[in-house]
Parts: C-alpha cells; structure tokens; sequence
C-alpha cells in the first residue's frame, strides 16, 4: 500500500496550543496542486504489488475545504478505475462542524473518521480552543449523533486523536476511560506531543500513566469490552522485529503534500530537512536515497541495549526535526522508549 496525506489547507477555526503547523497561513491547496500531488502517487501505487492506495486528508481543519474534497474524491473514484486501483480514504478532523451533507459524503465514500479529542471537557478545552480561547468540547458533543450514525451505517469505527502533552499527561488514564466509557470509542490513539521537551520526571509519570492504561485494556479485553489502544501496536513490535528495525520508507511507501505543493517524508518533520520534490517535479529519488544510508550510518545510538529494536531512532523526520541530522534524536524519546520496551516486558504474555 501506498500512503499519500494531502494538507488541503492551512486553514482552521480552532487555535490549538500544540498544532504541528504552528501559526496557521490560510492557504488552500489548489487543483492543479492536488491532482500533481495524485498523479505521483498513482504512479508509486502501480509499484504496489496490491494496487492500494491511502488517500489522507488533513488541514488545519480539513472540512472547511469541503467542495475541493468533493471534488478530489470523485477525480481519484475515475482516476483509481481506469488504473484498477483500489482507493480507501481517510480524514482527521476537529469535530466541529460536522452537518448533514458532509456526513452523507462521508459514508458514501466509507471514509475513515479520525476525530481530535483529548478527553474530558475540562483537560480538552485547555489546549483545544476556538479563535476567541473559549473551549471546543461542548461543539464536539452535539455532534455525537452524527458520529453515532457514521458507524451505524459504515460499520466502521471513529478513531478519537489523543494528543499527551505537559499539560494534561497527569490526566491520559482518566482520558482513555472517559473516551471509552462515556463516549462509547472503540479506537483511541494516545499520541505524545514531541515539539516540546519533556523532564524525566514528567515523562515517568507519563509511563505510570501509560501502565495504567495498559492494565485497563487488558481488564476489558478479558471482560470482551475490548477497544484499540493505539500505543498496544507499537508495544508489540517488540516482539515483531526479532531484533531488527529498518527504515521507516519515507517517499518509498508514503508522502505528505503540503498546501503549496512542497512534498516531506511525513508530518513528523514539515521543516526545510523533511523535504523530498515537490508536486511539479516530483520524489528527490536522491534525496530519497541519501536519507536511507543515512539512516544506516547512524552510530549515536550503537551503544544502547535497546539499539537493534528500538522504534525512535528508525524515525528519520524526527531525528532531522529536533536537530537537523540523524543522529541528533530527541532525548525525550529515548528516554520514553526504553519506559515503552519495560512495559513490554512486563505484560508482553497478556497482550
């Protein structure tokens, strides 16, 4: 499968302390971006032994750019058949503005729904906040019948966005439970917040947490109230990998477009370091190519017990985001990992 994100705009009415695009440049992607953008796509995915194609949309908010979405999803439903690609979308959204027409369109097109949320109404709204600093919860709420009848009708499951940072990391078990238990999702991917740097004893914390959680999902898995926490996934890697963790395939299996055609590696890393081409001339296949012996040559980490398994070090974006080579890793990350590679070991049996 070949991954393509298109950042349709730089538009949003929300001013989220922690959003990866920073101050927001009210740019919208144009076509002709969007369809170059496709086409390079397309021709990766042909490369594909399985044809597949993940078209991801995501702003700012990406909704507010609903006639363009109309209209690239019927360009890549002509394009996917006359190339006998097989398409499946997804959209990461803020909740905030869902109505009628939009829910018909997504369930025309089967479109995963991935919803920012980031628990109760009190630890959402201090980061997730309108333009006027007033809280996003409430809005979110009144949508819940039209997320209720989403997953009726697509029999799909809304994945909630759960964004840690140092402001409300104290709170990420009560935030899971509240997003299972009182807003019935079946899918929560708890992500942390690497833009700003973490104190060890911050980060211990986050792993109490983390373990807690953890212990929570086993207890419903047993009760057959299970749901996906996302961390589970990057758990069980460990005992994936053998002992071995490669390149993560930035250009090679997935690109992220950004609104003026700029293409990068992924959103881990949207600085000048994280670019790859760009939609008028296309994958820097050299670029593409260094980034990867790169990533091989890196020695910083040879050292640490963790070094043949480790997940941190394989991600290029954000060795190259936080210091502009690849053997600058974030220490926060390191230090995280090995608290992740702990739990393993403690509750790898009942995972």
């Amino acid at each position: 499968m070949y991954t393509i994100t298109l950042e349709v705009n730089q538009i949003c009415n929300l001013r989220c302390t922690y959003c990866y695009l920073g101050k927001k440049t009210n740019q919208k992607m144009s076509e002709r971006i969007a369809y170059n953008g496709l086409e390079i796509a397309f021709l990766n995915v042909e490369k594909h032994k399985d044809r597949r194609l993940w078209v991801d949309f995501v702003g700012g908010e990406a909704l507010l750019s609903f006639s363009l979405l109309k209209q690239l999803v019927e360009y890549i439903e002509r394009r996917a058949l006359q190339r006998n690609i097989l398409v499946t979308y997804s959209i990461t959204t803020n909740g905030t503005i869902l109505n009628d027409e939009i829910l018909t369109w997504l369930i025309k097109y089967k479109i995963h729904l991935k919803i920012s949320i980031d628990g109760d109404e009190e630890t959402h709204n201090r980061n997730r906040k309108w333009v006027d600093g007033g809280g996003s919860y409430a809005n979110i709420i009144d949508n819940c019948m039209y997320f209720k009848e989403y997953e009726n009708r697509t029999k799909q499951y809304i994945q909630a966005a759960h964004v840690v940072t140092q402001n409300n990391y104290g709170k990420t078990f009560h935030s899971v439970c509240h997003l299972v238990e009182n807003l019935n999702f079946r899918v929560v991917d708890s992500s942390i917040d690497v833009v700003h740097r973490w104190t060890t004893d911050q980060l211990d914390g986050l792993a109490d947490e983390w373990e807690k959680i953890l212990c929570y999902y086993i207890k419903r898995q047993k009760a057959g109230k299970a749901f996906l926490w996302g961390p589970v996934l990057d758990l069980k890697k460990y005992g994936e990998n053998n002992g071995k963790s490669g390149f993560c395939g930035v250009g090679l299996i997935q690109m992220y477009v950004k609104v003026d055609g700029r293409i990068f590696g992924c959103a881990a890393n949207l600085d000048a370091s994280g670019c790859i081409g760009d939609v008028e001339n296309g994958l820097s296949m050299e670029r593409i190519k260094r980034l990867r012996e790169l990533g091989k040559e890196s020695t910083m980490c040879s050292e640490c017990s963790l070094y043949m398994e480790c997940q941190s070090k394989n991600c290029v974006m954000n060795s190259l985001a936080y210091s502009g080579t690849i053997d600058g890793h974030n220490p926060d990350m390191c230090y995280f990992e090995q608290k992740k590679r702990n739990l393993w070991e403690g509750y790898a049996k009942e995972l």
